[in-house]
């Protein structure tokens, strides 16, 4: 029997949405954040003195020049034009549709990490595109979308998107399509618009980069040590108290996760690199969709 003809080869022929076992986790979290700091930015603003969250928070030339602002090439990112609901809802919709699978991918932890991580990139280069050729203040998450959608197609390039909502395309195709649409804004063939590209080809850059490049940016979290500490102090007591946790919804993600992985690794070296605890974690996947797909029929 062939690689392919097992079930956890078949598998990977689904669509990826088919296992987002947990849509409502750090994806959402992101998309409550920025819906609740638009409608404080709309409730808070005064007109008459000119004071707004977005023109506090967003980044600029200033964020170098003036160190102690430098904060601002992150909060930039969760802040949109409260003059245009669209700004807001299409990078939410993005985030969304393609967020949520990133995240199933990569874990909750390392997708915040590399969601904000891509923030910061794209803050860095509003602020010196802004030293370099002049600015007006840059505010939206559409860096660090843009970022999630490439890696989204990195992941998953042939599953089919409908573009425009209409229009089915593969997923790289709308990556190239995105890139190519920035690259021309860049360099001034897409007429008058006040789109950040510069900041939007940072974050595919750093999609490309973080996937090809094969980074994991958990060192990040070593500054995290109390609350790991922390943790850990709660796992032991509970451990004395004899309380057993048990949670299948997120053993069967890990699972999944972990086979994604291993297929990942039989594409780019073949079957015959899996460990044996490898192949026994396939093999228990499979049994797993082979029933579920039985008491189904």
């Amino acid at each position: 029997m062939g690689l392919y003809d097992r079930d956890y080869g078949r598998g990977g022929m689904r669509s990826p949405w088919d296992r987002v076992e947990n849509p409502r986790s750090m994806t959402i979290t992101l998309i409550i954040i920025n819906v609740a700091v638009f409608f404080a930015d709309m409730i808070f603003s005064d007109r008459e003195t000119g004071f707004s969250l977005a023109s506090w928070l967003a980044v600029s030339s200033e964020s170098l020049t003036q160190p102690w602002k430098i904060w601002q090439v992150l909060t930039y990112g969760f802040v949109h034009d409260d003059q245009n609901i669209r700004h807001i809802l299409f990078n939410m919709f993005g985030l969304f549709i393609f967020g949520r699978i990133v995240e199933q991918r990569i874990g909750a932890a390392e997708f915040l990490r590399f969601y904000l991580c891509a923030i910061i990139v794209g803050g860095f280069a509003a602020a010196i595109s802004g030293l370099a050729f002049g600015d007006a203040p840059t505010i939206g998450a559409s860096g660090a979308v843009v970022a999630v959608t490439i890696l989204f197609a990195c992941y998953f390039p042939n599953t089919e998107i409908l573009l425009m909502f209409v229009l089915p395309v593969k997923a790289w195709v709308l990556a190239v399509l995105y890139v190519g649409f920035d690259l021309f804004g860049a360099i001034g063939l897409a007429g008058d618009s006040n789109t950040a590209f510069q900041v939007h080809l940072s974050g595919a850059a750093f999609g490309l980069l973080y996937f090809f490049r094969g980074w994991n940016l958990g060192f990040l979290a070593g500054g995290l040590g109390g609350v790991n500490q922390m943790s850990d102090k709660i796992r032991s007591r509970s451990r004395r108290m004899k309380l057993k946790l048990h949670d299948p919804d997120r053993k069967l993600a890990q699972e999944a996760r972990e086979a994604d992985r291993i297929l990942d690794k039989i594409h780019r070296n073949g079957e015959d690199s899996l460990t044996a605890a490898e192949r026994r974690t396939l093999e228990r996947y499979s049994a797993r969709q082979r029933k579920k797909r039985q008491q189904a029929e």
